[in-house]
Formats: C-alpha cells, structure tokens, sequence
C-alpha cells in the first residue's frame, strides 16, 4: 500500500513538472516587420477612489501600431494616434475633444523591449506649448505597452522587476510617476491557435501604487490586452487595453 502511495506521488510530482515545462516562455519582441495592430485605450479617474460613482475624467484613445522596419538588430514601430475622446464627470463632453489625433511616437525597440530611441511628431496644427508639452509626456517611457522582459526562460510563478513611467493628473496638473513593478508569469493560455501569457503586475513607489494584468501574444509579440488600477492620495486612475480585430 505504501509503495502504491509513493508510485502514485512520484508520477503527480513527474507530471507537475512535466506541465511546468510545458509552459515554460521565453518573452521577446520580435514581431513581423509590416505587422500593424489597433488599439482602443479607455481611461477613468475617480478623484475619491469610488468606483461606483461617476469617473470625474473618461478619456477613450484609438491607436495604430506599426512595425515598420529594422534597425540593425532592433525593431521600429510607429504609433500613431487616430482619435481621442474626452469626457467629464457623468460623460459630459469636454474641451479639447480629439486635439491629439495624428500624433505619432516611433519607438526603436531591441528583442528584450528597450526603448532604444524616441521620436515624436505632434498632431497637425497644435500650439506650440501644448506640442511642447506633449511631446515632453509623450517621450519619456509612458507607455503601457513597452515592458522589458526577462532575459532568459520563465515557467508559472516567476517574477521579476522594472520600472514604470505613468502619467497622473490631467493639463498643468500632469505629470510623471515612477513606479518600481514587480511582474508575476502566472500561466499560459491558448486563445485560437495563439499563445497568451497571462502576467500580473504590483507596484509602488512616492505614495503611489499600481495592481493589473496583461495578457501577452507570444507569437505575434504583441501586448493582446492589459487593465490597470493606480492609486495616488485619494485618486484612482483605471485604464483599459484592448487589441481590436
């Protein structure tokens, strides 16, 4: 009986470590050259943390990724912003409405997701304060779609650590935070006849912190879809990713 038990418990731990294996990744941006992705970006900010009342800010963002060449060993990839939406408590229209459309962020990237280089051009006619401005947020990183990867293979349950630039506020108020995240590879799933890593991230830093989830195309190197929630004092700011078809 005791043999049986212990055959039996050897084969489950053989098993669990052959399914460990079996999801075991390794994360690299290395997408096709030609290959374009859209966007749509849903952003609320609740300036008490209450997520059952109205959003005081909603601002929705479609965008246009890319890839539109190489540069030696790294990837180009064009970002171009094809229209904003913005929205005041309740969802009443604000000012300003769609004044970042065409504006365009062309990142050089190496296979681990190191912004290498940065250019931007800001949207056609804009004053030249707000396109200065602009411009200034708009090259420092802050980006949800740019993470550096580990460097070697990861299976279920391994962790690492990076930095994160997010934006808080809005007009004079904005300004950039930088967040220390850890990252968690919790699993792989199949979705069609692609390989999603599902991967959780955690962070703080200055009284501000930041909890979410992404889910990465393995091999389209793509972010599919990512949701975050940052806190900063009694502000939340929530903001959606998703890949359109």
């Amino acid at each position: 009986m005791n043999r049986h038990v212990a055959l039996l418990g050897t084969g489950l731990l053989l098993a669990a470590a052959g399914q460990a294996q079996a999801q075991a990744i390794q994360l690299r941006f290395t997408p096709q050259v030609g290959q374009v992705t859209r966007y749509r970006m849903w952003t609320r900010m609740w300036s008490a943390g209450d997520t059952t009342a109205a959003p005081a800010m909603q601002m929705s963002m479609y965008q246009t990724q890319t890839v539109t060449g190489m540069d030696g060993a790294n990837y180009v990839v064009k970002n171009v912003t094809d229209s904003t939406v913005m929205a005041g408590g309740g969802g009443r229209p604000g000012g300003g409405m769609d004044m970042m459309r065409g504006m365009t962020v062309t990142n050089t990237m190496d296979p681990r997701g190191h912004v290498v280089s940065t250019q931007v051009t800001p949207p056609p006619g804009m004053p030249a304060f707000l396109a200065n401005m602009m411009t200034k947020n708009a090259g420092s990183g802050d980006n949800p779609r740019n993470r550096v990867w580990p460097e070697g293979a990861i299976s279920p349950g391994a962790t690492w650590t990076d930095s994160m630039t997010v934006s808080t506020g809005q007009g004079r108020n904005r300004q950039q935070v930088v967040l220390i995240v850890t990252y968690k590879f919790e699993r792989l799933d199949h979705q069609g006849g692609d390989r999603i890593a599902v991967i959780t991230l955690n962070g703080t830093n200055a009284g501000a912190s930041i909890t979410g989830e992404m889910d990465v195309d393995l091999d389209a190197s793509r972010m599919a879809h990512m949701v975050t929630d940052m806190t900063q004092g009694q502000q939340l700011t929530r903001m959606n990713m998703e890949m359109l078809p």
